[in-house]
């Protein structure tokens, strides 16, 4: 099977070897040998989030990463590596709207084969009794497939102060005729006590009660490497599971580790200087991968870790016969996600998140986040969010919505936090999520996936704008944002991790609430309890913002014009998906011609950048109001008391005296000025206007 694996030292190496070759010899060389396979590798995963189905069952969305995927690999990897070790080192398990027990992962991880589990976090989200049972389906000696040793060494019984798992064990292979001995210690749940409220872990205690600043640096100096030391181990395995920067401040303060697994983070590799100034290998597989750490023998007989490989799941086949014995529990997760959780009343017609544009479907997963957390506003990403199934949202009675309706909309897997930040920062994060779009060649917004809508706040984006003068008219509560006040705002902690996020500090974590922790306080969480206990929800806007190609003070665009128009009329559906060869992607422009507001050029081409006149406009405006069967009735007086009533072109004079006696466009000095462009803030004006006239 084919399949992309990230690779590192060798590449420098080859290089410099090309490098050396006479230019004659690079022509002549014989084909490289064939990549030898391993005597002994260690592998391991991490984050897999009980992904144990073909689908997401809440969603129905296809796993790309999940244990299929590894029972796949590991059946390849141990076809030609004769000895293997396989470790996962925590947040194995799922805790969503319909998981339940983590009988299903249980039985993913004996069948591929694990040698062992270091639990974090998400296992002790199971709560008491679910954890307790994972842990014995795991361990058993009967059953299906091989035990799982539960590898644990900072988590300590809450009575007796001991182990409550083995805090190391060491595992033996063979290399090369060699009985290699290779411990694995595990961390990872130290972070438990400020993740999860105490109801789930009122039988257990994390870190030695010395331990007080509750550092794994602590507990592998004072307490594990001590013991570890006179084991005489040819190597030592550390699953560690937290971040990257706690892994690198582990990593310096310690000495005597081998190999170092990390957790809560995307798939890399590399080495961290220890204590005593040496390199030591770290793989992070991110719950995409499956990490592969070779053992060779150095030089003088030792056993040495070797190169490492992400084996990226995704390259995989799933694995039949593990689909086939969780197929049950996966049904039973499916159906339970069409359990009703709410209902949606009223006219629904934007089912759908847009980065770009402002949705009922978006507000309402906004309105969520806020009605739980009691913020002033709340950051979305616009990539986290999906939509409102159409069996949901269609029609104007009551629709049911179930545990599915909310995880596909909010879509996001990130525990919700609400932060302090200020207007400053709000301001300047928004600046940074203009600088995430982009404007394609006809003029439309593009991009954005990445960037945030604030919601709670009213606020324009000018994509076209200077850097630092892209976020206009930011107001809270109908005052204007101020710089130095603080607002709370609610939003995914995947945020805190982005590099131009501003620092603050959390006040809540939905995670660690007793409402939400079971469930892993993720949007859809809270959009599930909001919509069980509103009633009817119907769709309410609660603050505005938009998003624009130009700068604030910018001429208007034809493009520009009928996308304002376009929100004016509601947004309807048009019947085709391209009107003109010089637009794509754009409804607007599609709406517009469909209902004969615009007719191009007569060549095809709708001229999208070009500044739109002040005649042009009328036109627009006319075409409109003859569409929406608006009264059209005029007599010419409006446009003849012009002083440049000759320079109106004759097809315009009829919109012009309509625009004229309706106050939606007006003298300039007694004059029209039909060929003058019109701001962003006068149609915006004009729009409004036209708001009172339907």
């Amino acid at each position: 099977m084919a399949r992309k694996s990230i690779l590192f030292r060798r590449l420098g190496a080859a290089l410099l070897a090309l490098l050396l070759l006479p230019a004659t010899a690079a022509w002549a060389a014989e084909p490289a040998p064939a990549e030898t396979a391993p005597a002994l590798a260690i592998y391991t995963t991490g984050d897999m989030a009980g992904r144990v189905g073909e689908a997401d069952p809440m969603t129905g969305q296809t796993e790309e990463n999940s244990y299929l995927k590894v029972a796949s690999a590991m059946a390849e990897e141990r076809q030609t590596v004769k000895n293997t070790l396989l470790l996962d080192s925590g947040d194995a398990v799922a805790n969503t709207l319909v998981s339940g027990s983590a009988a299903d992962t249980a039985l993913a991880l004996r069948t591929i084969g694990y040698d062992g589990l270091i639990p974090s976090v998400e296992e002790f989200r199971l709560g008491q009794g679910h954890r307790a049972a994972f842990f014995r389906d795991l361990t058993e000696e009967n059953g299906q497939g091989t035990p799982v040793k539960l590898i644990s060494a900072d988590w300590m019984d809450g009575e007796s102060g001991q182990n409550a798992a083995q805090p190391y064990h060491i595992y033996t292979r063979q290399l090369e005729g060699k009985e290699i001995r290779i411990a694995v210690v595990g961390l990872g749940t130290l972070e438990v006590p400020q993740s999860l409220p105490s109801y789930y872990y009122s039988d257990s205690q994390f870190g030695h009660t010395d331990n007080t600043g509750m550092s794994y640096a602590w507990e592998w100096n004072h307490w594990i490497w001590p013991q570890l030391e006179q084991q005489n181990c040819d190597l030592v395995v550390v699953c560690c599971h937290a971040d990257q920067e706690t892994l690198e401040e582990f990593a310096a303060q310690t000495a005597g580790i081998d190999l170092l697994v990390s957790g809560h983070g995307q798939a890399d590799m590399g080495t961290l200087e220890n204590r005593d100034g040496q390199m030591v290998s770290w793989v992070s597989s991110g719950g995409t991968t499956l990490t592969r750490t070779e053992v060779i023998l150095s030089d003088n007989g030792t056993p040495v870790i070797g190169e490492s490989q992400l084996l990226r799941l995704s390259d995989y086949e799933n694995d039949p016969a593990l689909a086939q014995a969780t197929a049950g529990g996966q049904k039973a997760q499916q159906a339970r996600a069409e359990q009703r959780t709410g209902t949606l009343s009223g006219n629904w017609t934007e089912t759908a998140a847009s980065a770009t544009r402002q949705t009922q479907a978006a507000d309402l997963v906004a309105r969520a986040m806020l009605w739980t957390s009691g913020a002033d506003a709340a950051l979305i990403t616009n990539g986290s969010l999906g939509y409102l199934p159409e069996q949901s949202s269609s029609g104007s009675g009551a629709r049911a919505l179930s545990l599915r309706d909310c995880a596909t909309l909010a879509s996001g897997d990130s525990p919700v936090v609400m932060v302090e930040l200020t207007g400053a920062q709000l301001e300047a994060w928004l600046e940074v999520c203009a600088g995430r779009y982009q404007v394609d060649e006809s003029g439309r917004v593009t991009g954005g996936q990445d960037a945030d809508f604030l919601y709670g706040m009213d606020y324009e984006l000018y994509i076209g704008g200077q850097p630092g003068q892209r976020v206009v008219n930011l107001t809270w509560q109908g005052q204007p944002v101020e710089e130095d006040r603080t607002y709370r705002v609610i939003l995914e902690e995947s945020h805190l991790y982005d590099d131009e996020f501003p620092s603050c500090t959390i006040l809540w974590s939905a995670a660690a609430d007793m409402q939400y922790a079971a469930t892993g306080g993720t949007m859809a969480s809270l959009l599930t309890a909001f919509t069980s206990r509103s009633g009817a929800v119907v769709p309410q806007r609660e603050s505005t913002w938009a998003v624009y190609a130009g700068a604030v003070d910018s001429p208007m665009t034809r493009l520009g014009f009928v996308e304002m128009l376009y929100e004016v009329a509601g947004q309807p559906k048009p019947g085709a998906n391209v009107a003109f060869a010089d637009v794509t992607g754009s409804d607007a422009v599609v709406w517009a011609a469909e209902k004969r507001i615009v007719s191009g050029d007569g060549k095809g081409m709708f001229l999208p950048q070009m500044e739109v006149t002040r005649e042009q406009a009328a036109a627009m405006l006319y075409n409109y109001a003859r569409a929406e069967g608006l009264d059209l009735t005029t007599d010419g007086s409006a446009v003849n008391a012009l002083s440049d009533r000759a320079s109106v072109s004759g097809w315009a004079v009829t919109a012009v005296d309509f625009c004229l006696r309706n106050g939606l466009l007006e003298p300039v000095n007694g004059q029209f000025q039909p060929s003058a462009t019109m701001t962003r803030a006068e149609v915006q004006r004009t729009m409004e206007v036209l708001k009172t006239l339907d």
